[in-house]
């Protein structure tokens, strides 16, 4: 029997699609974004063109991006990154105040840069920045774990973290302006760093911080694999003596609370890699131009098109080519009741996934178990899941909760104890309603990744809001798989 990484083992051609302007900029500038995003598995996004007045002018093609605040310059970051690896693409300008957040794209072919606003969800905290991930690395520099029942115990050890902040690099000054009075960020801080603290990680030299970018220091960890150009998805590493570790950090307010999602990828971005895999999301893709047509040109149909959109559908007919650049414009509601009815794409993309459960399953497993970051334990490099689990309230006091933590060796030893029982595969979920039946009320795939018996993790497929990218892969670790290391 192999062992999980020999098994999955394998090189995965890391790079855009081959770019070719064809004289949609339009078009070009979401197509590559899109691409982008799907490069960057691990952070929620929505792209849209920008349509606020003086965005747009005769040098600069204006692209808005929405993404969680806590997260925009670390996307940024990772997608200038994808800018510089790729031959064709070359960074536009930025001004100065705008440089960590927003990003531009130029590529010789194209006479205007395409510029990207990454603007906030609206999901922040006080002061701009959340500290969660600041707090837990810079708790992890203490030796011993950390005890809080009330909020002057709070304040005190906020201030104790303020002091540590010379060993810590790669923070930003809004986390560090979020710190005073966020509670509940702090008690999930306290259960992570106790977690990994009581893993043998307390009494770090320094913590280093990924969000904006990787230290000099740790950049010979970062990894791109199976078209992720974080692969390796640690927020922040952790430097004792010679050895280091990568924390992938989560929070939830209770344990018996769902567990944060542990990837965010859509269909198209995890179909990257084997010659089966791509003839599989060729096939795909000609199913969704197919499907968006129809909505198309159902909409125009009930008359639920504007007179513009109306003018330019005559001017130049909805096709498998072009179909992007208008389905923005219909009705939200519309393309969900055609997305719940009999000719849902959902239909289509479900016999997909299932004709080649095996393919997309192996996939699977590997972006969400990150096994492969095992080789790097040969740099005394280890790597961990984190979830701190913890909340604050005047009514309910401060609460805890013992963090939970699942090191790569520990993972990987589970699923090669399940690959002796059988290969991954896909089923749709028992007892749940799909897109495509009668009686749905929501737009989306359920499924489960199994591994023999066990069913490893509950897996969803829906939109994330642009149509014009595919759908996403959610998945969450089930109990039954955690477990497993309890026993």
């Amino acid at each position: 029997m192999k062992r999980f990484g020999q098994h999955y083992r394998q090189e995965i051609k890391e790079d855009l699609n081959n770019l070719k302007f064809t004289g949609n900029e339009k078009k070009f500038a979401l197509d590559l974004l899109s691409d982008i995003d799907d490069q960057i598995g691990s952070i929620n996004s929505e792209i849209e063109y920008d349509t606020r007045p003086k965005k747009q002018t005769g040098k600069r093609l204006a692209i808005s991006q929405l993404i969680d605040n806590k997260d925009r310059t670390k996307f940024t970051a990772l997608a200038n990154k994808i800018i510089d690896d790729h031959p064709q693409l070359s960074r536009g300008q930025v001004s100065g105040s705008r440089k960590e957040k927003d990003y531009a794209i130029d590529f010789d072919d194209l006479e205007k840069t395409i510029y990207v606003n990454v603007r906030p969800t609206g999901k922040r905290s006080a002061a701009g920045d959340d500290p969660n991930e600041l707090m837990t690395a810079a708790l992890c520099i203490f030796p011993k774990q950390h005890k809080i029942t009330n909020s002057d115990e709070m304040d005190a050890l906020i201030e104790l973290v303020r002091g540590q902040l010379k060993k810590v690099k790669g923070y930003k000054q809004g986390q560090v302006d979020s710190l005073s009075g966020d509670y509940p960020n702090l008690c999930q801080a306290v259960s992570a760093a106790n977690s990994i603290i009581a893993a043998g990680y307390g009494g770090a030299d320094t913590v280093y911080l990924t969000g904006q970018a990787w230290d000099d220091d740790v950049k010979q960890f970062q990894r791109t694999k199976y078209g992720m150009k974080d692969f390796n998805s640690s927020d922040f590493i952790i430097k004792k003596g010679n050895k280091y570790l990568g924390v992938s950090l989560k929070k939830k307010k209770r344990l018996t609370e769902e567990d944060p999602t542990l990837i965010n990828k859509t269909f198209s971005g995890l179909l990257n890699g084997s010659s089966d895999l791509k003839k599989v999301r060729e096939n795909i893709e000609k199913d969704a131009g197919n499907f968006y047509v129809h909505v198309i040109k159902l909409a125009a149909r009930v008359k639920a098109l504007s007179p513009e959109l109306m003018k330019d559908l005559k001017k130049d007919k909805p096709s498998n080519k072009n179909w992007k650049q208008y389905i923005q414009r219909v009705p939200n509601d519309i393309i969900n009741r055609v997305l719940k009815g009999k000719r849902t794409l959902f239909r289509i993309m479900a016999k997909t996934i299932l004709d080649n459960g095996d393919l997309i399953a192996n996939q699977l497993v590997q972006l969400i178990f990150k096994a492969d970051l095992k080789e790097l334990k040969k740099f005394d490099f280890d790597f961990t899941l984190v979830t701190g689990i913890g909340d604050y309230g005047p009514s309910k006091g401060v609460v805890v909760e013992k963090g939970e933590y699942k090191d790569i060796d520990s993972v990987t030893s589970k699923l090669d104890d399940l690959f002796t029982q059988g290969k991954p595969k896909m089923i749709f979920t028992p007892g749940a309603k799909q897109a495509f039946e009668a009686g749905a009320t929501a737009a989306n795939l359920k499924f489960d990744l199994m591994i023999g018996k066990i069913t490893v993790c509950n897996i969803t497929l829906r939109y994330k809001g642009d149509f014009r990218s595919a759908p996403n892969f959610n998945a969450k670790m089930t109990n039954e798989f955690k477990n497993l290391y309890k026993g």
